[in-house]
């Protein structure tokens, strides 16, 4: 999504600890509506699928390797020490879009990076196909069936990752988990809610009434400027982003 869509989350500060890229095992999935029904799904399987499928997981590796070897990196620590102390036990992407686009592929080896920990990972967007699910599988992604609109509870410690999501849907992930409790299970990664008040002064209270309460209270974790990875173009797959939690 494009950035104007997005919104920000909350931040704690973590313990030190390096970054480290995982391959996960494919995840056995069972998907309707956008999302393609597959288990275990392998290279092999992968290309029988669809030829192309295999050169976008190759674009994604060849991204998650420019973002391990960038000053992107090494400036995300902070980032990534506040989400290692979070220690999220499930990791929940919205909005990240068709994984044709490069602006996605960003997103998701972004994710990767930052799940040391190796969390469940389960992912959504409207736009999704047939092969955007294999290639979630392939990464170990689990897709979400249904459309929740944003509005999973954090029963457990939940990241939610939102890069450019659009202003409601933040909110109606604040306001579905709006109690001590679920908040305190809640970190966001996404745009900054400060900006929204900052732009929107007279209907920021009435669009958004959770995160205008929520604000005060929320630490933020700044992401690194897009700059530092070296590009001669800069994707804006996560500028202006943050952690932001209670």
């Amino acid at each position: 999504m494009s950035q104007a869509d997005t919104d920000g989350f909350t931040i704690v500060k973590a313990k030190s600890r390096r970054s480290h890229i995982t391959k996960l095992t494919p995840h056995t999935t069972h998907a309707k509506g956008g999302f393609y029904s597959t288990s275990q799904t392998t290279r092999k399987a992968l290309q029988l699928a669809n030829p192309s499928v295999e050169r976008f997981v190759h674009e994604i590796n060849s991204k998650q390797n420019t973002l391990t070897k960038s000053k992107f990196c090494t400036l995300l620590e902070p980032a990534i020490h506040a989400i290692c102390e979070f220690a999220p036990e499930e990791i929940v992407c919205y909005g990240i879009g068709t994984l044709r686009s490069p602006v996605s592929q960003w997103q998701l080896a972004l994710i990767l990076l930052l799940n040391s920990q190796n969390a469940p990972i389960h992912a959504f967007d409207p736009v999704a196909t047939e092969d955007d699910a294999h290639i979630l599988c392939h990464f170990g992604i689990t897709p979400i069936v249904d459309n929740e609109m944003g509005k999973r509870q954090a029963t457990k410690r939940t990241l939610f990752y939102m890069p450019h999501c659009e202003q409601f849907l933040y909110e109606n992930t604040v306001s579905a988990n709006w109690s001590s409790t679920l908040l305190g299970h809640t970190m966001i990664v996404g745009n900054h809610f400060s900006r929204y008040q900052e732009a929107q002064a007279d209907e920021f209270a009435q669009q958004s009434p959770h995160i205008k309460h929520m604000l005060p209270h929320t630490t933020v974790v700044e992401m690194p400027h897009e700059s530092t990875l070296g590009l001669r173009h800069c994707p804006y797959a996560f500028s202006d982003m943050c952690i932001q939690h209670m």
